[in-house]
């Protein structure tokens, strides 16, 4: 798959178009397939919008987060996306930033997928997290299976986004967050 960086205008000027009347709506194919989403406070704030733009993709959308969740918790969740036709899975903003560590998780989450398509969303928290968002980038070119949407080199070109920590986001950058999350599936599943 291809790594994943959307242009900041294209997913800010989508969160100001206009809503589409009933009768655009009832012309869009029928939701088909079930989304799992597994996260952590990152994933709590912006599951509002990754529901709200991928309504009308998916029959059921599961988002699975906690705050404080770590990606070994999150991975041993994965059992509650059995029956969904796609995974994403953004975690690691509690973790150390160990590339060894994440590669191991991200090849069991792989294992775990079976067939299904998984998007997995970089880690944004410091500079030492470089080397884990490179690793799964570097991941992400030699599977036809995982896709990385590169969320830290979006964050880092807009800080507007960011809460005072740093980490976490402004309502808006939520919601920029879910818009981006809901392209980049729509991305991957065209792909297949």
């Amino acid at each position: 798959m291809r790594v994943r960086v959307l242009a900041a205008g294209a997913v800010v000027g989508a969160l100001v178009m206009p809503t589409l009347g009933p009768a655009a709506v009832s012309a869009a194919p029928a939701p088909k397939g079930v989304l799992f989403v597994e996260g952590d406070s990152l994933t709590v704030g912006s599951s509002s919008a990754i529901k709200a733009n991928l309504r009308s993709d998916f029959r059921r959308i599961t988002v699975d987060a906690q705050v404080g969740r770590n990606t070994p918790t999150g991975v041993s969740r994965l059992g509650a996306g059995r029956d969904a036709s796609v995974w994403v899975v953004a975690l690691g903003t509690n973790d150390s930033p160990s590339p060894w560590a994440m590669k191991k998780h991200v090849n069991t989450v792989l294992k775990r997928a079976g067939n299904r398509p998984v998007l997995w969303v970089s880690v944004w928290r410091s500079p030492a997290y470089g080397k884990v968002n490179r690793m799964l980038t570097r991941m992400d070119r030699g599977s036809s299976q995982l896709s990385v949407l590169r969320w830290d080199l979006f964050i880092k070109q807009h800080p507007r986004l960011l809460a005072g920590d740093g980490i976490h986001l402004t309502s808006v950058g939520y919601q920029v967050r879910g818009r981006m999350i809901a392209d980049a599936v729509r991305a991957l599943l065209a792909e297949r």
